[in-house]
């Protein structure tokens, strides 16, 4: 996936993170997959699709965002979706090609999404670690590094290195996605010095076993070798295992832009 198209569905995802509501637009954007899946082109009324919708509205009553608008803002603000004269939607023509790709990003951020509004966190930076830890879990590593990222870049605490090494822990995995061999051995380099000295335990997170599966994910990739990163086995990568009590983390982006 492009880099500008891959931000532009992030973006959706993290504005889901931080207001619960507008995660219906993921579902929204899931629903077109599946009505035009098989079809040519990739076509659909919007009374048709708003009709799916409504039809899986128990799917969606955790959002707390019914309605037909939040179809409309999806066409209105995303660039990926558009809408014609007579009410048809479809792929903007530039997106075509990846529309299975956009598929796949917006079914699996949906199950993220309803397995995170399902837990509650706790206030400031142990809340981020929680809901990075759990796209950690789904394997969604550059939106892993955009939920913490944003966070690493307004902190100013002692926590700041780490942060930044467990970012870029999270990056070394994504390149091993784009099959980016010299990427990753690069993260790994960076991070783990980072993340190395705060062992066994930091900011909540359990470290000791972590880093040392982590170090045996870096020797994995360093045998394969350039070229090779799509045989690494994702079975190896560990847990990123976040202990922590306490209120859910609604205001998160406030609540640790103020800390």
């Amino acid at each position: 996936m492009r880099s500008e198209l891959r931000d532009k569905v992030a973006d959706l995802l993290m504005e889901a993170i931080q207001h619960p509501e507008r995660s219906i637009l993921l579902f929204w954007l899931q629903a077109y997959c599946q009505l035009v899946q098989g079809c040519d082109p990739p076509t659909v009324a919007f009374s048709r699709w708003a009709h799916f919708v409504r039809r899986h509205q128990q799917q969606t009553r955790w959002c707390r965002a019914p309605g037909e608008t939040w179809g409309r803002k999806l066409v209105a603000d995303s660039s990926l979706l558009r809408s014609d004269e007579v009410r048809e939607v479809t792929i903007v023509p530039e997106y075509r090609k990846e529309l299975s790709v956009i598929c796949e990003k917006a079914s699996t951020y949906w199950r993220f999404l309803k397995e995170m509004h399902r837990r509650s966190y706790p206030e400031g930076l142990p809340g981020v670690l929680q809901q990075a830890a759990l796209l950690w879990q789904h394997h969604l590593f550059f939106e892993f590094h955009e939920l913490l990222e944003e966070v690493w870049m307004e902190w100013r605490g002692p926590e700041r290195p780490f942060l930044q090494g467990l970012i870029q822990l999270g990056v070394a995995f994504y390149q091993i996605q784009r099959n980016n061999y010299r990427g990753a051995m690069s993260m790994f380099r960076n991070g783990l010095p980072r993340v190395e000295p705060h062992a066994p335990r930091y900011c909540g997170v359990d470290l000791k076993k972590f880093l040392e599966q982590i170090e045996k994910c870096r020797q994995h990739v360093a045998r394969l070798g350039p070229g090779r990163c799509h045989h690494f086995d994702w079975a190896m990568i560990p847990p990123l295992k976040v202990v922590g009590k306490g209120r859910s983390a609604v205001g998160r982006q406030q609540s640790v832009r103020n800390s």
